[in-house]
């Protein structure tokens, strides 16, 4: 019976270190997401910044103003396609940590059950030990003191 745990052992392993692996996967997409979360806060915050300016553009000149609405328009832009990478990068979290929480699951499967065959194996030997000492107390003494 020993050998049913040792087996296990050896996959319960490797489903470990796949574990490991997914879990270090899904903890970078979930930096990728932080950074493209703060790239897309830097981005709203120069265009408030930049349109905040738009008071002080009163007396420019029409080229400057059309400049200056295009440069807009262009960080509009830019933080539409922004949204969209936060937008990628937390489905790309979503699917690593689904995937990190199935292996996970598997591996406490894995788990209970080499537990229960340890203990099947702990109580096979007990028995078998048991029934080595009932036999032992009653065999025959060959050795009496008469």
């Amino acid at each position: 019976m020993r050998r049913q745990s040792s087996r296990l052992d050896k996959i319960l392993s490797m489903a470990a270190a796949e574990e490991r692996n997914l879990g270090m996967e899904t903890g970078r997409a979930q930096e990728k997401l932080r950074k493209a979360n703060r790239r897309l806060g830097e981005l709203n915050a120069y265009r408030k910044s930049y349109a905040a300016t738009a008071h002080c553009a009163q007396g420019m000149r029409t080229a400057h103003w059309k400049d200056f609405q295009n440069f807009l328009l262009r960080l509009d832009d830019a933080i539409r396609s922004q949204q969209h990478v936060v937008q990628d990068c937390k489905e790309n979290l979503d699917l690593h940590r689904r995937r990190w929480l199935i292996k996970r699951q598997r591996v406490e499967s894995l788990e209970r059950v080499r537990e229960r065959y340890r203990k099947a194996e702990e109580s096979h030997a007990d028995r078998l030990e048991q029934r080595a000492l009932d036999d032992i107390a009653g065999a025959p003494k060959i050795f009496d003191k008469d």
